[in-house]
């Protein structure tokens, strides 16, 4: 299926999604919560008035500010946008698509063959507010189905869940969970999203992109290993090896539960490939035939595929073989 892309309309709405994905970046939105003038938010912010000048006017030109007697206040359509964290949220999102638009620019480089340029350190604060972006609806139903597969789990390890919000619902739901992450990820959501002394729920510091991993838990073993959108940033053999490694976690007849865009059944995998191609030096989409040719070769068995509701994206079981 193609798409008629009107190339003049999207980049003006590229130009748009930059400029307000700067706005939420440099704090303006929630400085305008209360009427303001420039000079007030020159020293706020800490900004330059040219700047400032220029960038209230296109926002209040595009209705999402409001201006009377030159003192700005944002508009009551953006609040739910930038503001409210309600499903309308996309405050967290938008600087995280800035940094995925630096890294798409360099496609014309790695098209002929040179590797994706990892920033360093990670911007951890605009990749964790755009995955704790995610509507809580959205990872309630996942953990939902979920649990309707294995109805008799009473622990869950949440695999580089990052903002924590899997692991919290599954907490929610009546579970003990684990969040495993890379250790300034932990440190960062430790605080930022107050993970700390949540009862039932234990932050745990890693990187089990390295096979000795599963050592650190000491034969701790979960009914349930979550792994949502981590089989896109790796290569096949990565995938392999982590599948393989995550049976190690896993209490006999235990589930692993994988949430991806799979090729050939998500709308938007392939588009979503061309992001890892950017950003990763192995990473892509994977179809259900690789992802069921994975599983088995690592024991597992009774693999199902459910797509989403309302997402571009799916939801693999499986179940490990019982001794």
């Amino acid at each position: 299926m193609t798409e008629e892309l009107d190339l003049e309309h999207a980049g003006e709405d590229a130009r748009k999604l930059v400029l307000l994905g700067a706005a939420q970046k440099a704090g303006l939105f929630p400085a305008l919560t209360e009427e303001t003038d420039i000079k007030t938010l020159k020293r706020k912010l800490k900004a330059d008035e040219r700047a400032l000048f220029i960038v209230l006017e296109a926002l209040y030109r595009l209705g999402y500010v409001n201006k009377r007697n030159e003192r700005y206040i944002l508009a009551d359509k953006a609040r739910p946008l930038f503001i409210e964290h309600g499903d309308d949220y996309v405050g967290g999102y938008l600087p995280h698509f800035l940094n995925i638009l630096e890294a798409w620019l360099a496609l014309p480089e790695i098209i002929k063959g040179s590797k994706p340029e990892r920033e360093t350190p990670r911007d951890v604060s605009s990749f964790m507010h755009a995955m704790a972006s995610k509507p809580d609806k959205a990872v309630e139903y996942v953990v939902n189905l979920c649990l309707k597969r294995k109805k008799d789990a009473k622990s869950a390890l949440d695999l580089g869940g990052g903002p924590g919000k899997y692991a919290k619902a599954f907490v929610n739901r009546g579970l003990s969970a684990v969040l495993y992450d890379m250790p300034q990820t932990i440190d960062y959501v430790g605080t930022e999203f107050e993970l700390k002394g949540i009862k039932n729920l234990m932050l745990k510091k890693g990187d089990f992109t390295r096979d000795e991993f599963v050592k650190e838990f000491e034969a701790e073993l979960f009914d349930i290993v979550f792994m949502g959108n981590i089989c896109h940033i790796y290569s096949e053999e990565g995938n392999k090896r982590l599948l393989k490694n995550v049976t190690k976690l896993l209490r006999k007849g235990g589930m692993v539960a994988i949430e991806d865009f799979v090729r050939g059944r998500s709308p938007d995998a392939e588009m979503f490939a061309v992001n890892m191609l950017a950003n990763t030096e192995g990473g892509s989409t994977w179809t259900e035939a690789q992802y069921r040719e994975w599983l088995e070769s690592a024991g597992f068995h009774n693999i199902e595929i459910t797509d989403l509701a309302g997402r571009g994206n799916q939801l693999i079981t499986a179940f490990l073989e019982k001794a």
